[in-house]
């Protein structure tokens, strides 16, 4: 494991740490296997970059583009990405329990099997989110835009989805038990009843 030396919470701190080379083309920057415990990252541009297994325990994440890989990385519980951009990021088996997402954008995000038990994804924007067998029981996705995104399997037992976007949302599989749900755009009267009888709550 790389360890963090002094000078790299000043690179971390640059608004952008990318490179672009000669032909205007962006270099990925590999920072794999690093311990970034209490860096704080706010604001960086994080696009591109590669994290795969970094330790990133209490690092400051606020409004970050993290366009990034995070695959296997196990230690994101509790993590406060709110207004964070992790469009196209890779969270793939992630432990994310009871991280707050408020507001971020999470467009085509790959959260397939992550666990999202308590995380709060309310008004977060998850277009498109890949969100196959992950774990949203007890979540909060009040107001959460999930058009196009992929359910499938997906456990939200318990999970808030008031005010929720559904279009073209897929619950194929999906556990509903107790999930509450409420003046939705986009779900069909067909949709709403199969989601009933699968145990789930409508409020309005």
């Amino acid at each position: 494991m790389n360890t963090v030396d002094n000078q790299l919470p000043f690179v971390f701190r640059a608004s952008n740490i990318n490179k672009i080379d000669e032909h205007n083309v962006r270099v990925d920057r590999k920072f794999t296997d690093i311990n970034l415990n209490g860096v704080d990252l706010s604001g960086t541009d994080l696009s591109y970059i590669r994290l795969n297994e970094a330790q990133l325990m209490d690092a400051g994440l606020k409004e970050n583009h993290l366009s990034c890989n995070l695959e296997n990385n196990n230690n994101l519980e509790g993590f406060d990405f709110s207004n964070a951009n992790l469009s196209l990021a890779v969270l793939r088996g992630a432990n994310l329990k009871g991280a707050n997402f408020c507001l971020a954008i999470l467009r085509r995000i790959d959260l397939q099997q992550a666990n999202l038990q308590e995380a709060i994804l309310s008004g977060s924007i998850l277009r498109g989110a890949d969100l196959r067998e992950a774990n949203l029981s007890d979540a909060f996705l009040l107001g959460t835009n999930l058009t196009h995104a992929i359910l499938n399997n997906a456990n939200l037992s318990n999970a808030h989805l008031l005010g929720a976007n559904l279009s073209n949302a897929d619950f194929s599989g999906a556990t509903v038990e107790n999930a509450r749900f409420g003046w939705n755009t986009g779900i069909s009267n067909r949709t709403k009843v199969e989601l009933q009888l699968r145990g789930a709550i409508f409020e309005d």
